[in-house]
């Protein structure tokens, strides 16, 4: 399967899939004028997706600002990829937030308790 790239706007992240190392990034902001039509492709993507077995998927999240229906969105494809941990890999995901940037901190938390994957914060200046 071809790896997956979408490039950022000013009002969408960057997103990227590797599929030869196996790595899942979303940089920038997000806040598209309709969720579905921009993350739905994503979804689908992850679910067509099938990683070897033991593959490590890494996600990286560095949002500067993300909207309420994006983080529902996020929250699809994380579990889309617990499915596939569930199934043969393992995948871990680290949520960057800015420097004393509290909202991001709680968002972070908030998606690493539902999402029920190995989750880290980590902090950037």
């Amino acid at each position: 399967m071809a790896s997956f790239f979408i490039e950022g706007t000013k009002n969408t992240p960057k997103v990227t899939f590797d599929t030869v190392k196996h790595s899942l990034s979303f940089f920038g902001r997000s806040m598209p004028e309709n969720t579905r039509n921009f993350y739905n492709p994503i979804l689908n993507w992850v679910k067509q997706y099938s990683p070897e077995e033991d593959s490590q998927i890494v996600v990286d999240i560095k949002f500067t600002y993300v909207n309420t229906s994006s983080i529902i969105a996020l929250l699809g494809i994380l579990k889309e990829l617990k499915i596939q941990q569930e199934r043969n890999c393992t995948v871990s995901v680290t949520w960057h937030y800015e420097k004393d940037d509290d909202d991001m901190v709680t968002i972070g938390e908030d998606i690493g308790s539902l999402c029920g994957l190995g989750f880290k914060l980590e902090e950037y200046e």
